[in-house]
C-alpha cells in the first residue's frame, strides 16, 4: 500500500494553488454526540453523527502581495470571518495530484477563524491560519482531473474503485482561471465503464471560483469528471471525488 508523503502532496484553496506558501496542513474530522445541557440551564442538544472539521495551515510570509489575492496572507486576510465559498474550499492531493487517480482529502466550505502572523528575529516571517467548515470531509478522495485547463469538451479517464459504496461523497471543483464565458463541470459514474449518469453537476464556471457538493446514496463503480466548455472559452480546474 502506498503512502502518503508530505513533500508530494498539493494543497488548494479557494481558487489558488496554495502548495508552494504552506509547509503544513492538520486536518481533524469530528462528528457531534447526543448531548444536552443540565436540568437547570437553557435546553440545548446536539444531534448525534452531524459532521465538521477544521484544519490548521502554516506557511510562509510574503512582501509582494499587491492588492490582489496573490499570496496566502493576502488570501487569509479576504477569508478572516468570511465563509465565501469562492475562497474557502480546501483540497489536498498526494503524488503531485498529476495523475488521475490520486489520493487525496476533500473539505467542504470553511471560515477562517484565526490569523496568526508570528515574527522572529532568527526566522523566517511565517504565516498561520484556522479553518473550521460544517459537513464530513472526504477522507478517501480521488483525483478526476488534474489541474489544468479545457479548451473544448472533455470527458476525463475513469477511476475504477473496485466495487460500488452505498454511502455517497463529495466532490471538489477549484476553478483557477476563465476565459470567455467558460463551461459546466459534471462528475459521472458508471456501473461499467460504459454507461454514464450525472452524479454531481457543478454551477456553471464563468469566473475563478470553488464549489463542494455532497450525494448521498450509491455511487457506482467508476468515476470520471466530465467538462462541457462553451465556444471560444476555457476552464482552468482540479476536480475529485471522495466516497463516504
Amino acid at each position: 500500500m502506498a503512502r502518503m508523503h508530505g513533500k508530494d502532496v498539493r494543497v488548494y484553496l479557494g481558487v489558488r494553488d496554495v502548495s508552494g506558501d504552506l509547509n503544513s496542513v492538520d486536518i481533524t474530522a469530528s462528528a457531534d454526540t447526543h448531548d444536552v445541557t443540565t436540568f437547570g440551564a437553557e435546553y440545548l442538544a446536539y444531534d448525534a453523527g452531524l459532521g465538521s472539521w477544521e484544519a490548521s495551515l502554516d506557511g510562509f510570509y510574503q512582501t509582494n502581495s499587491g492588492a490582489s489575492v496573490t499570496s496566502i496572507e493576502r488570501q487569509f486576510e479576504t477569508m478572516l470571518g468570511s465563509g465565501t465559498a469562492g475562497a474557502s474550499v480546501l483540497s489536498v492531493y498526494d503524488d503531485d495530484a498529476d495523475a488521475i487517480g490520486d489520493a487525496g482529502i476533500l473539505c467542504s466550505e470553511a471560515i477562517l477563524t484565526t490569523h496568526g502572523q508570528p515574527i522572529s528575529v532568527s526566522d523566517i516571517v511565517k504565516i498561520s491560519g484556522s479553518l473550521q467548515g460544517n459537513g464530513r470531509p472526504g477522507l478517501r478522495a480521488r483525483l478526476l482531473h488534474v489541474l489544468g485547463a479545457d479548451s473544448t469538451s472533455t470527458n476525463s479517464a475513469s477511476v475504477d474503485n473496485s466495487a460500488s459504496s452505498a454511502n455517497g461523497g463529495r466532490a471538489n471543483l477549484h476553478v483557477t482561471a476563465v476565459s470567455g464565458t467558460g463551461g459546466t463541470i459534471k462528475v459521472q459514474h458508471s456501473a461499467d465503464n460504459s454507461t454514464w449518469v450525472d452524479l454531481v453537476t457543478f454551477t456553471a464556471s464563468t469566473a475563478a471560483s470553488c464549489q463542494s457538493s455532497t450525494v448521498t446514496g450509491t455511487v457506482n463503480r467508476y468515476l470520471r469528471c466530465v467538462s462541457t466548455i462553451n465556444v471560444t472559452s476555457s476552464v482552468t480546474f482540479v476536480a475529485g471525488f471522495a466516497r463516504f
